[in-house]
């Protein structure tokens, strides 16, 4: 897709529309999130957006609606890898209806073979100062 226009957002800043959606998207960003300080609505923004898709002849819409739903695809799926990674990396869930009793120290993550026995009763022999 060849430049052949711009759109105007409504605080007067211009986005050529040439094929590239992020600088859509980054332009909505910085004028309307970032120039409102992180205070814009839903509305405020959907009819921002609405307003630039008004803009563009149809043959624009269809090329960045394509390049839109590749864009949310990628992420979608991203996401999903994202999500399968992170249950391969936790433990095991055990089955349903099966609950044991809590492991005892000798089972426990981490417990070395001191922290298994039980500790030693015997009396500490005070340490005397000695005299000067």
């Amino acid at each position: 897709m060849t430049t052949t226009h711009a759109v105007k957002l409504s605080t007067g800043f211009e986005i050529p529309l040439d094929g590239d959606l992020l600088a859509i998207i980054e332009g909505l960003y910085k004028e309307i999130t970032l120039g409102t300080e992180l205070n814009t609505s839903f509305e405020t923004m959907r009819n921002e957006v609405l307003s630039v898709i008004d803009q563009m002849t149809d043959d624009e819409r269809r090329n960045y609606l394509a390049e839109s739903l590749f864009l949310n695809s990628v992420t979608y799926e991203n996401e999903m890898l994202s999500a399968y990674v992170r249950r391969l990396g936790a433990a095991p869930a055990k089955p349903a209806g099966k609950v044991g009793p809590r492991p005892g120290p000798a089972k426990r993550k981490g417990a070395t073979e001191r922290s298994r026995r039980a500790p030693a009763k015997t009396k500490a022999k005070a340490k005397r100062r000695p005299r000067r």
